[in-house]
């Protein structure tokens, strides 16, 4: 199994008809390393996946729930159609059920204890509380307190729990039962079974690949525009068919065209089949015009980011308005994209209309990835893949110096979050 967080599977196993089509389905639990933050940020979490069985005899994750820390499966079963879990929580172990609904897999009885807290020397009411991000209210109504004060060491204080929170990971729907205090992302979560995206290995065949992810070679094919003749190339991207890629992200580069490194950016985002939007500078685009022609060939979105990179706050107006129709001109106006990115973000009001009223939308970004000043791929990938949404713009750099760990953080974007179900389209085109 492809997973980006260290997963192993279970021996907790279950089999039986969820959804009443006669066909087996299964229950299958993961455990994974968890990657959260909040009180409980260590240790082990329990991911419990439904793969429901097709007549050909593929299976199709459709929903899962995620078990916060504090919390151990013990038993699965199958029974009239729910699946039936055994928990151990806290100090307690609870029984619980679940049936398959069109959204996810939903609770459909029982009550999960979230944990039970022994009161220690020195802790108030308020402290407990603030522990676990719960308020007084909520924890004095749950334990039936009327005064905060009388509290006394060694009192077993039940801990209310978090309202159930549904998420989307990689298009499987997940419902996520979190300790209180717990942030829960779909950014912080285990990627599902089947990844979006296979990354074809040295002597993988065509067939190795489809039968490892329990599709059919046609339909393999057919979903990447293949030719069974044409041998898989190591470091290939494969999308695999029938797992949605129903979110997008913006990948956007400043500051091109360089004439060693973007070209290096086009055939990376080429091998991951990702599409981006350039804002180049005109006296870069002046220099290298087939960069900028190869950029618009393969469908990449090519904007206006000024001629020389100036500061607009700097400048008179007639000055803004030269930079635009100079970097326009150095791009070609059939070429040219209707977007305007200001250098270091920075656009004065007068500047913002004279923008405005030459046609260009201006676009900033959502999700920064700080590779101007950091030579780290690793620190440089971090913040997109933490903050990573549907419909994000991302600032990156292919242009004004070496770009050796930019290249490299893209590569783990694309890798890591195709593997979610990502697309990377251009913003402007």
């Amino acid at each position: 199994m492809e997973s980006g967080i260290d997963v192993r599977t279970s021996p907790l196993q279950v089999a039986g008809d969820l959804n009443g089509d006669g066909i087996d389905d299964r229950a299958l639990l993961l455990e994974s390393r968890a990657s959260r933050r909040g009180p409980f940020a260590a240790g082990t979490r329990w991911e419990l996946l439904v793969l429901l069985g097709d007549a050909d005899g593929t299976e199709s994750p459709v929903a899962g729930i995620t078990f916060s820390l504090a919390f151990k499966v013990t038993a699965l079963s199958i029974a009239d159609g729910a699946l039936h879990t055994t928990l151990a929580a806290g100090q307690e172990a609870t029984d619980t059920a679940f049936v398959l609904e069109s959204d996810g897999l939903q609770r459909a009885d029982g009550q999960l204890t979230m944990l039970t807290h022994l009161v220690r020397r020195e802790e108030t009411l308020s402290k407990i509380a603030a522990k676990y991000g719960v308020s007084m209210g909520e924890l004095m109504a749950r334990n039936g307190i009327a005064d905060a004060n009388q509290v006394y060491i060694g009192q077993a204080l039940s801990i209310p729990p978090t309202p159930l929170a549904h998420e989307n990971v990689g298009g499987v729907p997940f419902l996520f039962i979190g300790l209180p205090g717990e942030e829960l992302r779909a950014s912080e979560t285990a990627l599902p079974l089947r990844p979006a995206q296979h990354i074809v290995q040295p002597g993988e065949r065509w067939d190795e690949i489809a039968a490892a992810h329990h599709v059919s070679l046609p339909a393999l094919i057919d979903r990447n525009g293949l030719r069974l003749s044409a041998r898989p190339m190591p470091g290939q991207v494969i999308f695999i068919p029938g797992i949605p890629q129903n979110k997008v992200i913006y990948l956007t580069f400043d500051d091109g065209p360089h004439k060693e490194w973007t070209p290096k950016f086009l055939d990376l985002l080429a091998r991951f089949q990702a599409h981006a939007t350039f804002f180049v500078n005109g006296v870069y685009a002046t220099l290298y015009p087939e960069l900028i022609q190869r950029e618009v060939n393969e469908e990449h979105g090519v904007a206006n980011h000024t001629y020389y990179h100036s500061h607009l706050d700097k400048l008179s107006q007639d000055r803004v308005a030269w930079e635009l129709i100079a970097t326009q001109t150095a791009i070609g106006v059939d070429n040219q994209a209707p977007c305007f990115r200001p250098p270091y973000g920075i656009l004065p009001p007068d500047a913002w209309n004279t923008v405005v009223n030459q046609g260009y939308e201006v676009v900033i970004w959502d999700i920064d990835s700080l590779d101007w000043k950091s030579s780290d791929a690793e620190a440089i990938a971090a913040p997109v893949l933490e903050r990573a949404y549907d419909g994000a713009i991302v600032l990156m750099h292919d242009g004004g110096e070496e770009r050796p760990a930019t290249l490299a953080a893209l590569e783990t974007v694309l890798t890591e979050l195709g593997a979610q179900g990502y697309r990377f389209e251009a913003y402007c085109k």
